[in-house]
């Protein structure tokens, strides 16, 4: 695409024509998603979707701000590779704690001096009730049943 098309382009987007947007993310989509997924050996096919579409987000909230003083095509890698790094420092993040404080269970709280006691992941009284009377209805059913 000549540099005088992309800049058609560009100005159709930027009267909000919704034509223009399609043709801008079909001409574009392909070559940032390769991007993206260059940019990281251990992004995923999901990894690399995701940070497109923060990035054409980004394009979306930011085209006024593209003057022309290079290509659209280098403005946008640009933009590619900053959701990139985001994306993967929030990964990071996440794996450390993503910034959360730890609580040990023995710790007393200093107001009241009691300890946590967290929720038991063990199924609750009404749930195993439920759960032993469906038991004994599906047994019941079974029962009624023919031999095959």
């Amino acid at each position: 695409m000549g540099s005088d098309a992309e800049a058609e382009l560009l100005a159709r987007c930027r009267q909000g024509e919704a034509g223009a947007w399609d043709e801008l993310f079909d001409r574009h989509y392909a070559a940032a998603g390769r991007f993206v997924f260059q940019l990281g050996h251990d992004f995923t096919r999901e990894d690399a979707e995701e940070i497109c579409q923060e990035v054409f987000l980004s394009v979306i909230k930011n085209l006024d701000s593209f003057h022309g003083g290079s290509q659209f095509q280098t403005w946008l890698f640009r933009i590619a590779a900053n959701k990139a790094r985001d994306y993967r420092e929030r990964q990071r993040a996440a794996k450390r704690g993503g910034g959360q404080i730890t609580l040990s269970l023995q710790a007393e709280d200093p107001e009241n001096g009691l300890t946590l006691d967290p929720p038991s992941s063990a199924p609750t009284p009404d749930a195993l009730l439920i759960s032993a009377d469906q038991t004994t209805h599906v047994q019941q059913a079974l029962d009624q049943l023919d031999e095959p």
